[in-house]
């Protein structure tokens, strides 16, 4: 069993995981994470506070407070925290079906 408070962002994967990563983060009003892929790894968002402003193929999604949010693998997205209040999410990836 592996427990970790998400009260501090960071790092959220237990250590024995073999192909799931996680990870806590806080964004402040205006702030994004930047343009990025996962890869051959699809994700999961899952928005704790506020609001998020997910940014993939062109398109703008808000995703609201206990709300979730999949990225297909290879996508190119970005989160961006586009309110007024602070954004906590958790994003969790692995590797998709049938990739070693």
């Amino acid at each position: 069993m592996w427990v970790k408070s998400l009260e501090t962002p960071g790092k959220v994967s237990p250590p024995e995981a073999r192909s799931l990563s996680s990870s806590c983060v806080r964004l402040a009003p205006g702030q994004r994470v930047g343009e990025h892929s996962t890869e051959d790894r699809e994700e999961l968002i899952l928005v704790l506070e506020g609001e998020a402003t997910l940014q993939a193929g062109g398109e703008a999604t808000l995703v609201r407070q206990r709300h979730a949010a999949y990225v297909p693998p290879g996508s190119r997205h970005d989160v961006e925290n586009r309110a007024g209040a602070p954004l906590v999410y958790v994003y969790v990836t692995a590797r998709a079906a049938g990739k070693p």
